[in-house]
């Protein structure tokens, strides 16, 4: 899979860039767990010391590594040259004080939990220590990190689709939580001294980077609908100073509702922009200050309520149809945006509707 990563044909698109980068992150990262597994085979490094410097050497640069990686994937603004180093920096630190008072007061293998405690305050035994701290300060760092990430994310999507919630990459999502899982294992194994344990922990480690892999190099296809939203084009600030002024929302979101431009399947927020001779960036500031809502709700109460009307005044018309009216391009979406605002589905509503009518 490594060489798939260093070999993979890409676009000649310089917003890719950063993908990449990521891609020879990734390389270098499956290189070294497969030199550790060749190692722990060749010289059964396996259960013979607790909080051994190599792997947590390793499993920090493995957890740096594909957190980066997969952060590319929704903000490949934010991974920097500079933030690389300021990462990787601390564990060379690490590495260059250990060996240097492994060599100044010896070198210890601690092959239990008793031995730990024994030379504890030892040199070489105290900034493996240390660093364990760290590996796990790392590892809720680079949790919370992405999570926020993740989040702006689908607010940047949700704020520029009607219809998004296909590119909000729940696989990016999940492969994060398996590399967390990953990163715990890790951890565990500078102290579970057991081959079994060693055997499981490679296995799930081996599926994992398998899967994602495939998952990984299929972002391209992804990055093409998402670049718009990543890579917004240039807008001046004369522009949108000169429409701030001149656009009252009133008369937008009047116009809005009036030409019925909500029902337009996919529209996006730059298309609505467009309509009203103005850029992204002016019409979501007016939209969110005056709606309190993000682009892709503003479109989808609209359509609800659109939806309503049809349920109410054409009872002939299926379900399908009206999603397709109400400018839906997937009859599920209607379903899951018509019980988000209704707290029941479409069905269930207009049958609700019709008894109280009845009454």
């Amino acid at each position: 899979m490594a060489v798939v990563f260093l070999t993979l044909p890409l676009p000649q698109n310089p917003q890719i860039k950063s993908y990449r980068i990521s891609l020879h992150f990734l390389a270098g990262a499956y290189l070294t767990f497969a030199a550790l597994l060749t190692a722990t085979v060749i010289f059964n490094l396996v259960g013979v010391d607790i909080l051994p410097m190599r792997r947590l050497t390793i499993s920090s640069l493995q957890a740096t590594l594909f957190a980066v990686s997969i952060i590319t994937l929704i903000n490949p603004k934010f991974v920097t040259g500079s933030y690389l180093v300021k990462q990787v920096l601390p564990v060379i630190i690490f590495n260059m004080l250990y060996y240097l008072f492994s060599w100044k007061w010896g070198l210890y293998l601690l092959k239990s939990f008793a031995e730990l405690s024994q030379h504890a305050f030892q040199p070489s035994v105290l900034i493996r220590e240390i660093f364990t701290l760290y590996y796990i300060f790392q590892i809720i760092y680079l949790t919370n990190l992405f999570f926020k990430q993740f989040k702006n994310y689908k607010a940047e999507i949700d704020n520029y689709f009607s219809e998004g919630y296909n590119l909000y990459l729940p696989w990016v999502k999940y492969s994060f939580s398996a590399i967390l899982s990953i990163g715990i294992g890790a951890l565990l194994s500078c102290f579970i001294l057991s081959d079994l344990w060693m055997m499981i922990f490679t296995a799930f480690c081996g599926f994992f980077y398998l899967i994602f892999g495939i998952y990984y190099i299929q972002y391209p296809n992804t990055f093409v609908k998402v670049e718009p939203v990543i890579y917004p084009q240039d807008e001046t600030i004369e522009t949108e100073e000169k429409n701030n002024s001149l656009l009252v929302w009133d008369e937008i979101k009047g116009s809005i509702v009036r030409e019925m431009y909500y029902l337009r399947p996919g529209i996006t927020v730059n298309d609505m922009a467009n309509q009203f001779n103005t850029n992204r960036t002016t019409f979501s500031s007016l939209l969110n200050k005056n709606e309190g809502h993000n682009f892709n709700s503003f479109i989808n109460r609209l359509r609800i309520e659109h939806a309503k009307q049809l349920l109410i005044e054409n009872p002939d018309m299926t379900l399908a149809e009206i999603s397709l009216q109400c400018g839906f391009t997937e009859q599920s979406n209607f379903t899951r945006q018509f019980r988000l605002l209704c707290d029941e589905t479409p069905a269930v509503w207009i049958k609700l509707q019709r008894k109280n009518a009845e009454v």
